[in-house]
């Protein structure tokens, strides 16, 4: 089997796993309080907040995001985003990590995949590390096959790679010889011999087709994830400091499939609507600042639309299909990642483009609409009292 063909069945059947595995775990653990996760958990846990650290030992699957996250401890699978990231734990099988700032010193026992602006690897992987961002740094010990795309690469003189390492052939490079000499350089943006320390490396064939195919399902796996967790903190931010989602579960679910194709019907009509608007305030010339903030909010919106198809999706799947109590931040998370399953399918892709867009603008536009007054209730006559003066 082909590189991509392999790493895109992997991804696929990991994301299929983490949306169905809440069923088969006995409870769902969910944290968003200051301070360190410690102990024990037979179950999924998701862990959001601004400071996110664990120590815990999850049986399970460890969601992590947040601005600051810390993640120590054990877990089956990891699914870790945030600024800056450092993970000092151990991932029983494969882990996805991203973030600004991300420094990895634990241990993954089977594949890593991490992407970051700079990127530390410290640790050990036992098999394959597929990794990206500007500057990325390794000093562990790799398993398997490492697959790079970077603008620097630096490999410290301890590090252990046990197959073979492959990177763009643009980028700067920084080794011991017997880890280069061998390495693979792919084609980037332009062929070329690389250049290390301001002298040419020794030569390594050029594939300008399968790790062309590598990079680019690599690529579309960063930008799914960095999407997936970036939505997921959106949503968990709404959940934490607003009633957004109960407003939204007490307006929808249960409800006709007309309420959905009218709200959809509202959306299109403001999807349309807007930017005309915002150009004729920007010609007459007094509404040019005010045209300005639509537009962005109107951006806003559609960046996040999916976090509302992603809710129906989620409590649809988790209420339904697995038969739970109501749970949000567990329906979000869920929705979210089935929406991003779908959208890996070329012709869902295009389907789900079409809808999020309107549904969001059409749930916002109703909450935000006026409310219809109640009618007051008529008041009851009542017989009038006979004069004492008469009598």
């Amino acid at each position: 089997m082909k590189t991509s063909r392999l790493l895109a069945c992997v991804l696929l059947t990991l994301l299929l796993f983490c949306a169905i595995v809440p069923a088969a775990f006995a409870e769902v653990v969910f944290s968003s309080e200051e301070g360190s996760l410690t102990g024990t958990y037979d179950a999924t846990v998701f862990q959001a907040g601004r400071d996110a650290a664990s120590n815990a030992e999850v049986k399970g699957i460890l969601f992590m995001a947040g601005n600051t996250v810390s993640a120590g401890g054990t877990g089956e699978y990891a699914f870790i985003g945030g600024n800056t990231v450092s993970f000092s734990g151990e991932c029983l099988h494969d882990a996805f990590i991203g973030g600004n700032s991300v420094a990895i010193s634990g241990n993954v026992d089977r594949d890593l995949y991490a992407a970051g602006k700079v990127l530390d690897l410290r640790g050990a992987i036992g098999r394959d590390l597929f990794a990206g961002g500007e500057t990325v740094t390794i000093s562990g010990e790799i398993g398997g096959n490492v697959y790079l795309d970077a603008e620097t690469i630096q490999i410290a003189d301890n590090a252990k790679i046990g197959g073979t390492l492959r990177f763009n052939d643009n980028a700067r490079v920084s080794g011991p010889d017997e880890i280069l000499n061998n390495a693979e350089r792919y084609a980037d943006k332009k062929e070329g011999a690389e250049k290390t320390d301001g002298a040419e490396a020794a030569p390594a064939p050029v594939q300008s087709t399968e790790p062309g195919k590598s990079t680019r399902v690599f690529s579309k796996i960063k930008s799914a994830l960095f999407s997936y967790l970036g939505l997921l903190l959106i949503a968990y931010f709404f959940l934490w400091l607003t009633p957004l989602w109960e407003k939204v579960d007490r307006n929808y679910t249960g409800k006709d499939f007309g309420l959905y194709a009218a709200t959809f019907g509202i959306g299109f009509a403001v999807l349309a609507a807007l930017p005309l608007a915002a150009i004729i305030l920007m010609i007459t010339g007094f509404g040019v600042r005010p045209a300005f903030v639509l537009l962005l909010v109107y951006s806003a919106v559609l960046t996040a639309s999916p976090v509302f198809l992603g809710f129906f999706l989620g409590s649809l799947l988790w209420r339904k299909a697995l038969k739970k109590e109501k749970n949000y931040w567990a329906e979000l998370a869920i929705g979210l990642l089935a929406w991003r399953i779908l959208s890996l399918i070329p012709g869902v892709k295009i389907a789900a483009a079409l809808v999020t867009g309107p549904l969001a603008l059409g749930v916002i536009t109703r909450m935000l609409g006026r409310k219809k007054k109640a009618k007051a209730a008529p008041v009851e006559e009542r017989p009038a009292l006979p004069d004492q003066n008469a009598l």
